[in-house]
């Protein structure tokens, strides 16, 4: 990513981090109130399962920390948290949930800590935004230790959102209701290939949820409640399975540091 638009990226969500924290919040009240708060619950649902309750403190490191909610939840689970994050408003967000941190204000392909410092890394939502993703996945796996688990999220160019598309019309032109900002998105397999070339071993996709769920919401707002509830059960059948990931709205990356 260059200089201007990682400029641009975390000016966008400078702006946003009050509406990111109204929407986390509104996660307590339903997990179906909107489309953001569906998708992030069945992330939660996730990283639970694959990141269990822990008696000694590992270390753990969110790339991207936005406004803290992944850590707060992570930190009640028994990790030891910190974090990073370029936007000066999302981190007063992030250090309000999570006041005994350590977070910085850092960018994600250059990380301040040192090497084999974390025993987990968590990162959500960031590599959409990075043109080569490459240098935030090597200083990931950099700042693990061998053996430690990296969790990323990413989007796939096929989702059935269409958003691959939506967003290049978008910033090529204004359209009312979508942001500006350029987004990329990653095949499976070209996950794979960057976490292994990065020192990764075995990285393992999987879908977190998939359908046209972000066009009900825009054509029928005051429906998008009932229809997710109605639509998580085609989830909980068909987003996990390995040939659903290409065409899911969002997939998570679990990969193993090299021994």
């Amino acid at each position: 990513m260059t200089t201007q638009q990682a400029e641009h990226a975390i000016a966008v969500h400078s702006r946003q981090a009050n509406q990111f924290a109204e929407a986390y919040e509104a996660m307590g009240r339903s997990r179906f109130e909107s489309c953001f708060t569906y998708s992030r619950s069945r992330l939660d649902r996730r990283l639970e399962a694959v990141l269990p309750p822990v008696a000694d403190a590992e270390r753990l490191l969110d790339v991207g920390c936005g406004t803290g909610h992944h850590l707060a939840a992570l930190r009640k689970r028994g990790y030891d948290v910190a974090g990073v994050e370029g936007s000066t408003e999302m981190l007063v967000h992030a250090r309000a949930n999570n006041p005994s941190a350590d977070l910085r204000q850092a960018e994600v392909d250059r990380l301040p800590f040192e090497d084999a410092t974390f025993d987990r890394v968590v990162c959500v939502e960031v590599l959409r935004y990075l043109a080569d993703p490459a240098p935030c996945i090597g200083e990931m796996a950099r700042v693990l230790r061998p053996g430690g688990l990296c969790l990323a999220t990413a989007t796939p160019p096929l989702n059935l959102n269409g958003y691959a598309l939506v967003n290049r019309i978008a910033v090529t032109a204004p359209v009312p209701g979508l942001t500006r900002l350029r987004q990329f998105f990653q095949s499976p397999a070209r996950l794979r290939r960057l976490f292994s070339d990065a020192g990764f071993e075995d990285p393992r996709i999987r879908g977190v949820y998939l359908g046209p769920v972000n066009w009900v919401q825009r054509i029928a707002p005051s429906r998008i409640s009932r229809f997710l509830a109605a639509w998580e059960r085609v989830d909980d059948a068909l987003a996990g399975r390995p040939a659903m990931a290409p065409l899911t709205n969002m997939v998570l990356v679990a990969a193993t540091r090299k021994q």
